[in-house]
């Protein structure tokens, strides 16, 4: 408060400071400016008054001299005076300046015309290559002709000119007067306001000062108390406030009844948007540069109308869901309170849950549809011979052995996906030594298939839980070893990638068509589904690979051509 009271005296001082030395200024060129302009006009007034005196005078004598006298007491004017005696015709009989004999007719001069006519005749002519004005005076004389005078007088320019060297002068002394009365002025006036200034910024009595300002300083003083006070507490609640709207995880978003932004924090900002913003970007601006969905603006219009409403909409991938409710003071709306929720995640875990529960239905339900038929065959008499018993009892086993992994498997699922990543669980994991344990489990698998199997590189241990990634590395060589086709093979490489380590599993199969490789790590998702059933798959195994590597932080991808073979590649950090 202090330095704004400081800046705005210095800024009073400046402001009074050049308004009197602009009023001092405007003072002395407009008075220059007008002593010019009188003394020139009464120097013109003077000369003329002077030409027309001269001239009626030496006319009255015209009468009682000759010609050759009268021309003779033309030729002693004083100086500066032309005489000319111009003939009824316009001849010029006589010119002091100039030989008559080789001037022009004057017949057609203003002051001669008017002269001839009215008795008297005048005029002003000005000189564009002498720069100066001359003014003519002429009479009618009784024999019909006519006698000029003329005065060249100084013409304004030339008297401006002339006076500068002065004028500025002048101006200089008076000007350095307005700058030292102005410069004095201002502090005498400015005196008494400091004061008071200074007394409010130490709580202090202002002493002396006008008595005109006492009143307005003691109002000041105690609007500038409670001005703090309210300050403090406003910036404390601002940032309270602030702290906690930016430290949400839900989007909120406050708008002024004329539909305009008055806060919004970063969560509602990315959500809204779909990228990262500051604040004042949007403050002040109507709301639908944050958003222009339907039902974003279904809702603010509801609430605006003073209805609470919300609503469901997906947005860059994400699913958000709205409340809008009315701000209402004084039975009035006077803005909208909106809270953005992402729900990306609970919607898709209630979908997935739909549709795992869907799935893991219809999987039970098939072998035990087979294992009840083959049951009921036998138990209603209608297989009788001991080739068709063992048939039916070695379908019975095989549905149940089928069963027994389908269960396994969604075991092993659900106990990855509910257990929390734990560091004090990892362990030191040989991945060199893991891989030839789990193709030398798979080797009567792979003879049999007629899949040859093979491991490359080597890669220092990295931490992980040893059962997961063996199940993992299993589950896709397993996968290899059955997708692929007769005398095939199976590489099984580990590469040391720059803080990774990098499990590449490639076979020579029959491939995965390019629409379906999106969803090879769904749940139950099979490419070939009669495949599956023959070589007794449950369609969990790459699901349980996926989340094991997200388990151990890692990411995965699939690269596949059909008919050619299948890479799947993991990264997993040391």
């Amino acid at each position: 408060m202090s330095n704004n009271k400081q800046q705005f005296n210095t800024q009073m001082k400046k402001r009074i400071y050049w308004v009197l030395l602009l009023l001092s200024a405007v003072g002395v060129v407009s008075a220059c400016i007008l002593t010019l302009t009188v003394a020139m006009q009464y120097s013109m007034r003077q000369a003329e008054q002077m030409i027309c005196d001269l001239t009626d005078t030496i006319s009255e004598s015209y009468s009682y001299m000759t010609q050759d006298e009268y021309t003779k007491m033309l030729a002693h004017l004083p100086d500066n005076t032309r005489a000319t005696l111009i003939t009824q015709d316009g001849t010029v009989l006589y010119d002091s300046d100039a030989a008559a004999s080789e001037m022009e007719n004057h017949l057609g001069r203003p002051e001669i015309q008017q002269a001839m006519q009215d008795g008297k005749g005048e005029d002003i002519r000005q000189s564009a290559t002498m720069n100066t004005s001359t003014y003519y005076y002429a009479v009618s004389l009784p024999d019909g002709c006519v006698l000029r005078l003329s005065r060249s007088y100084a013409s304004i320019r030339s008297m401006v000119l002339n006076t500068i060297p002065g004028i500025a002068v002048i101006l200089i002394v008076l000007f350095g007067l307005a700058l030292f009365l102005s410069r004095r002025l201002t502090k005498w006036m400015i005196r008494p306001v400091e004061r008071a200034a200074r007394a409010l910024d130490h709580d202090e009595e202002s002493g002396a000062t006008y008595d005109e300002l006492t009143p307005f300083v003691s109002h000041i003083r105690a609007q500038d108390q409670q001005i703090n006070d309210q300050k403090a507490t406003l910036e404390q609640e601002r940032e309270t406030l602030g702290i906690i709207t930016n430290s949400m995880r839900e989007g909120l978003l406050l708008i002024s009844k004329d539909k305009n932004v008055v806060s919004i924090n970063p969560s509602a900002i990315h959500m809204l948007t779909g990228r990262k913003a500051d604040v004042y970007e949007f403050q002040g601006h109507n709301y639908l540069i944050v958003n222009r969905t339907r039902e974003m603006h279904e809702c603010v219009t509801a609430a605006l109308e003073g209805n609470s409403r919300d609503a469901v909409f997906s947005m860059y991938g994400k699913i958000y869901h709205v409340y809008a409710s009315p701000m209402i003071r004084l039975a009035e709306v006077q803005g909208v309170v909106v809270i953005v929720l992402d729900e990306t995640q609970q919607r898709l875990a209630e979908r997935s849950r739909r549709e795992f529960s869907a799935n893991v239905s219809h999987e039970l339900k098939t072998p035990l549809t087979s294992i009840s038929g083959y049951a009921e065959m036998m138990e209603n008499g209608m297989v009788s011979s001991m080739d068709d018993i063992r048939t039916f009892s070695g379908s019975i086993h095989k549905e149940a052995l089928r069963l027994i992994a389908l269960i396994e498997d969604i075991i092993r699922l659900s106990r990855i996906e509910e257990s929390p990543r734990q560091a004090d669980e990892m362990e030191s994991v040989d991945l060199n030594e893991l891989c030839a344990a789990v193709l030398e489990s798979l080797d009567p698998v792979a003879k049999k298939a007629k899949v040859c199997l093979h491991l490359d590189g080597s890669v220092p241990p990295i931490s992980g839980a040893e059962a997961m990634l063996s199940e993992m590395v299993y589950n896709l060589c397993e996968n290899a070893i059955k997708y692929n086709r007769p005398d095939g093979d199976v590489w099984v490489t580990l590469t040391d990638d720059d803080g990774e380590i990098e499990l590449k599993v490639k076979d020579t199969g029959i491939g995965i068509p390019e629409e379906s490789q999106v969803r090879v790590f769904e749940r139950f998702y099979r490419v070939d589904k009669s495949r599956s059933k023959q070589i007794g798959g449950t369609g969990l195994g790459l699901s349980i690979v996926k989340h094991v590597v997200e388990y151990h932080l890692g990411r995965v991808e699939l690269d596949s051509t059909l008919g050619v073979g299948t890479e799947i590649r993991v990264w997993l950090p040391k």
